[in-house]
């Protein structure tokens, strides 16, 4: 089964999307094809899509601002299009992903977190899968308090890295 970012890798963008122009002639860019309208659209969606990276980090992505996602999205925690094993969804997938970056941050921090859930996560291709995770977490040593983190995950089926784990921000 493919994941959703080989599946979006692999579609053909379709004529409604690209406005094709009339052939280019031998002198022109191979890339001379399209409107310059779509051009334009595609690079101001890069840069709407860096600017909601951005401001959150990849943790909180208004997909909605954009057209062109670029093989970003949201994951969606109950389907199972990202993992291979068979009866496991993302959101399994995910809660081991985070016990992951939870026994990291707690080798890190002398901290003794616990899994309460996931949140939310988005994704994005790199190497290999990035995944940007929000979840929920308590710690008996600070009075089982239930507090937000996020996790980004480096994932492949053969490998996986976890690059960082923190608390939340706060807003």
């Amino acid at each position: 089964m493919l994941s959703p970012i080989e599946n979006e890798r692999s579609e053909i963008p379709s004529p409604e999307k690209l406005k094709l122009v009339e052939e280019p002639s031998d002198d022109e860019s191979k890339f001379s094809n399209y409107d310059s309208d779509d051009w334009e659209t595609l690079s101001d969606d890069l840069r709407l899509l860096d600017e909601e990276w951005g401001k959150s980090g990849g943790f909180d992505v208004d997909f909605s601002k954009v057209r062109h996602r670029f093989g970003c999205g949201a994951v969606h925690l109950d389907d199972d299009n990202m993992v291979s094993e068979p009866h496991e969804t993302n959101r399994d997938l995910l809660n081991r992903l985070s016990n992951m970056a939870i026994s990291f941050y707690n080798d890190k921090t002398d901290s003794s977190l616990e899994l309460v859930k996931v949140l939310r996560a988005n994704f994005h291709p790199s190497a290999a899968i990035t995944l940007y995770i929000t979840f929920e977490a308590n710690d008996p040593k600070d009075g089982n308090q239930t507090k937000r983190y996020q996790a980004v995950v480096l994932y492949l089926s053969f490998d996986i890295q976890v690059c960082s784990c923190k608390p939340e921000p706060s807003s």
